[in-house]
């Protein structure tokens, strides 16, 4: 048996090789050398990781602080307890015994995918929580972010900027769709800023603000070639002169890339050359234009501020490539029949003619739920059932879907009233995207709301 080893801090002084685990291993302090876990090995440290870590298969590995480096996993176990968080625990839906499915999400995850990101620049690292946090839940989220130093939100309309506001009482929020008429007094009353798309917009915040005596701030959100929301370049250019009156209000310059997953694209580097410009027109008002991807991948766009999406939650900021997120979902749905299925042709073996059955496990989950309804024509979508992958038959229908058990080992793993994942460590959103000819953001704001939701930090 593998003894316990407690080791004093270690530091990059002190450690100058990396570090290796060949049995097991207990390190009151941090690690900023690399470190190497040995097959069916332990490694404990109760602080920061900030080096390189290579777990290989059967390792377990639980950090009790940040974990900044790059992760080579090759079959073995991660988990990163986030001191923070470890008391922020949720549920919310119906109870478990009443749903069809659960589903999980791992604050602690989204904490250190934020922390990833905001390692990885010297702007400010906002977090992007529109669409009720992709699916996800805005309120539980937006207080995870803020417990780990997150102070820049931005939402979709002002119910959410109400909903950041409640979670993360001192954050600046920003309302990407802007600003309606009629809609002033929201934004005075919860301190938001709107993100100002159009002329017509801004005409509406300036007869609020001469009207109610209040200063509010806001943001400028320019087009430069996503062909999205926004002002035009001359707009831009014709209200630059704002920035030479007192309490102007401008507080950010925004725009996106087209094409912000593509590192050393052209069309990014025209849009970062011309964003350049515009901001040198409003000297001295901080800018915004990498997301989760460019991020990554481009650090000449990092500007005042960045802006961390959808790759929060888990799905992969850079595909193609390993995904550098922690996964932050779980969902499993409930068997509720098991069937024999005959497929209406027979097969001849040398024994003679039989009829080849399949047998089905039918789990509570559909298109009622937000599980896409596309399907890839050699879809390789599967769920786990009792350590086994399944192959998934057919697209669901309104709150069903049948996946194959034929060639499961252990006929008991599919009674009814089990459990079948279809989003967890084996099966990522981002594989549920590419069989259902979805994306990652689609996959994930659809989950609809009739799942038990758990919120836990680990």
């Amino acid at each position: 048996m593998a003894r316990a080893i407690v080791m004093p801090s270690v530091h990059q002084s002190d450690v100058p090789e990396p570090l290796v685990v060949s049995s097991s291993a207990d390190i009151n302090g941090s690690v900023s050398t690399d470190a190497i876990v040995k097959k069916n090995c332990y490694l404990h440290v109760r602080g920061n990781l900030t080096g390189g870590l290579t777990i290989e298969p059967g390792a377990d590995v639980l950090v009790d602080g940040l974990v900044d480096g790059k992760i080579i996993n090759r079959g073995g176990r991660l988990v990163v307890s986030h001191k923070r968080l470890t008391a922020c625990v949720a549920l919310d839906g119906p109870s478990e015994s009443e749903a069809g499915a659960v589903l999980k999400i791992n604050l602690t995850a989204i904490a250190f995918n934020w922390e990833r990101f905001a390692k990885r620049t010297d702007a400010e690292c906002a977090a992007v929580v529109e669409c009720n946090a992709y699916g996800c839940g805005i309120d539980p989220v937006a207080g995870a972010l803020a417990k780990s130093g997150c102070r820049t939100f931005f939402v979709s309309n002002l119910a959410e900027a109400k909903r950041v506001r409640s979670a993360a009482p001192n954050s600046i929020i920003y309302v990407l769709h802007g600003l309606h008429f009629g809609a002033g007094p929201g934004f005075a009353e919860l301190g938001a800023r709107p993100v100002i798309n159009s002329s017509i917009e801004l005409a509406e915040w300036d007869a609020f603000v001469t009207s109610s005596q209040w200063r509010g701030d806001y943001a400028l959100n320019f087009d430069t070639g996503e062909n999205g929301l926004g002002l035009s370049v001359e707009e831009a250019v014709a209200l630059a002169p704002r920035v030479h009156v007192l309490n102007h209000g401008i507080v950010l310059l925004m725009s996106s890339l087209a094409n912000d997953g593509k590192a050393n694209d052209v069309q990014s580097e025209r849009q970062i050359v011309l964003f350049r410009e515009l901001r040198r027109l409003y000297r001295g008002v901080p800018a915004s234009l990498a997301s989760s991807s460019a991020i990554l991948l481009n650090p000449k766009c990092h500007f005042d501020l960045v802006r961390a999406g959808s790759a929060l939650f888990g799905i992969n900021p850079t595909p193609g490539s390993a995904n550098p997120m922690l996964p932050v979902v779980e969902l499993r749905a409930r068997i509720v029949h098991v069937r024999d299925v005959i497929p209406g042709e027979n097969i001849a073996n040398k024994e003679g003619w039989f009829a080849k059955r399949r047998r089905v496990a039918f789990v509570s989950l559909g298109h009622a739920d937000g599980f896409p309804r596309t399907w890839h024509s050699k879809s390789k979508l599967h769920a786990v059932i009792g350590g086994y992958c399944c192959p998934v038959m057919e697209r669901p229908s309104l709150d069903l879907l049948p996946i194959d058990i034929t060639d499961l080992p252990d006929a008991r793993a599919a009674r009814i009233g089990e459990m079948a994942t279809l989003i967890g460590s084996a099966i990522t959103i981002d594989d549920v995207a590419e069989a259902t000819k979805s994306t990652g953001r689609e996959v994930l704001s659809g989950l609809g709301s009739r799942f038990h939701r758990i919120y836990y930090a680990t």
